[in-house]
């Protein structure tokens, strides 16, 4: 499947472009185009907008758009602040090499460093705006929720102010499921403010909560209630790679294919390498990534370290045991290609069930 070709529906556009409250712009650009609905969907309810629109490859939908054949990431670098509205829904993928355009890394953005295009694409949408402009882009559900990404999000929150973050329908882009969010972020500094957190329902948009400003400038974007988070779980991450893997050694527990008795599956590691966490009977194991991300067991065994693909809940108390036993991790997994989920994701979800 290529994550990197899902184009925004014309019904979405129109949903999200309708939720943007600010004045007639004068002009509007999407500097990865592709279908051009978003544009289309601007022009539908701004008529006297012009229209801009860059690609890497020719588009066959540039009616009443000025299209030009460049690299958004280059475009963006020659036209800064130029635009009072910037529309995005830039491609998930990974870049050929990671600052392959440094002049994008500039100012706020110089300390960051990623390998993923569509984190490349924001910064350079974000240097397209006007003060006071609104970019409107659509993002991976793992650039809000999770903790890789969670440096970039404070950038953007104390440089920018984060208007609305809407959690889009896993359907929007048909049956491939993508979790993906829209934000509408404006560019203003404002010291305190609230950011209306909604979610896509069909063709309506519905607002259920807010973040503050002092939330948002930690990084924590994500909408679930922490304050459910009510006891504190022991669960800790193994640092062995798979890369460090070999045919003998010492054991060490590793993910394994969903099953509806999931268990972690034995591989080795050399005898040189020193793991920070370790398993022991009674403790909980989960998955934390692949397509068995979430699934868990209580493991029975000799005691043994884990991989990085594995949670390890050390001492779960027999409250905690009754409580989920018989139980499947149900929450949305995140990531595109690959499906995770975090140590709060996995804390969250026992917390709502002790609850």
């Amino acid at each position: 499947m290529e994550y990197s070709k899902f184009y925004t529906p014309k019904e979405i556009a129109e949903v999200l472009i309708n939720e943007l409250t600010i004045p007639e712009p004068d002009k509007v650009i999407d500097i990865c185009c592709g279908s051009c609905n978003l544009l289309f969907a601007a022009k539908k309810r701004w008529t006297n907008a012009e229209l801009y629109g860059t690609d890497v490859s020719v588009q066959s939908a540039t009616k009443d758009v000025k299209f030009d054949k460049i690299d958004g990431r280059k475009f963006a670098i020659e036209h800064a602040h130029e635009y009072s509205l910037v529309l995005a829904n830039p491609p998930f993928d990974y870049v050929e090499r990671k600052k392959q355009i440094p002049n994008l890394f500039v100012d706020e953005f110089k300390g960051i460093v990623t390998s993923r295009l569509e984190i490349e694409m924001l910064i350079a949408n974000l240097r397209l705006l006007k003060p006071d402009g609104v970019l409107l882009v659509i993002l991976p559900s793992s650039f809000v929720e999770a903790q890789t990404y969670k440096k970039v999000r404070k950038i953007i929150a104390n440089h920018y102010c984060i208007e609305s973050i809407i959690k889009l329908d896993e359907n929007t882009f048909g049956n491939s499921k993508i979790h993906t969010y829209a934000l509408i972020i404006r560019n203003v500094i404002r010291n305190e403010y609230n950011s209306k957190i909604g979610k896509s329902i069909g063709n309506n948009i519905i607002y259920n909560s807010i973040i503050n400003s002092y939330k948002l400038k930690e990084g924590d974007w994500n909408n679930y209630d922490l304050n459910k988070n009510k006891i504190t779980i022991n669960l800790k991450r193994g640092n062995i790679s798979s890369s460090y893997f070999s045919k003998q050694g010492q054991p060490i527990l590793h993910t394994a294919k969903n099953s509806d008795n999931w268990l972690p599956s034995k591989r080795y590691i050399s005898n040189e390498l020193v793991p920070s966490v370790w398993a022991e009977s009674g403790d909980i194991i989960v998955s934390r990534i692949g397509k068995s991300a979430g699934q868990w067991c209580i493991y029975d065994g000799e005691k043994m370290p884990i991989s990085d693909c594995l949670y390890c809940i050390k001492s779960p108390n027999s409250i905690m045991l009754e409580k989920i036993k018989g139980k499947r991790y149900n929450l949305e997994l995140k990531g595109v290609a690959t499906r995770y989920i975090t140590i709060s994701d996995f804390c969250y979800w026992i917390n709502s069930i002790l609850d």
